[in-house]
């Protein structure tokens, strides 16, 4: 079996967000191999508006696993770091998304592929232009540039350099 290219989001806000996601991306790597990281960005909460900001990124990885797979994987990921999420879009330690697999379309009841709410969000979409704008959309066809640059809400604050986190891994 050939790897695949997916791209993985990472949230935090509970605790160190540079350990969570330094700690997260080392078990990925574990299973993955790591392509490229986006830089890390602030963002205002989405949903529960009472908590603390994120930090969000995303990574690229190269696998052999399957949607499924990869999933079980990363909630095996989410359980060893401590997710400590107790409520929808609450505040969490650390959270993994699967946000596209390759060019793959998955729908199930346990998992979706492209997931489903990542074209109406810039918390997800910026990190991942940061290594690849031009990828498109699966289902739209819209590249990650052009949805991000179409989306009315805006959750980002500010941007971080995620140089540190590169260096450990490449």
């Amino acid at each position: 079996m050939y790897p695949i290219s997916v791209i993985i989001a990472l949230g935090s806000n509970i605790g160190n967000y540079k350990i969570n996601f330094h700690n997260a991306i080392e078990l990925i790597s574990k299973f993955g191999q790591i392509k490229s990281i986006g830089n890390i960005y602030v963002s205002k909460p989405y949903g529960l508006k009472e908590q603390n900001n994120f930090f969000n990124t995303a990574i690229e990885i190269l696998t052999t696993c399957q949607p499924m797979e990869l999933m079980l994987k990363l909630q095996n990921v989410e359980k060893k770091l401590i997710k400590n999420k107790k409520i929808p879009n609450g505040p969490r330690k650390i959270d993994l998304d699967i946000i596209f697999f390759g060019s793959k379309v998955v729908k199930n009841s346990q998992i979706q592929i492209p997931h489903p709410r990542a074209m109406d969000r810039d918390f997800v979409l910026k990190p991942i232009c940061d290594f690849k704008p031009f990828y498109r959309h699966p289902l739209s066809k819209l590249t990650l540039k052009e949805a991000l640059e179409s989306l009315g809400s805006r959750y980002i604050i500010k941007s971080l350099d995620s140089s540190n986190l590169r260096k450990k891994f490449f």
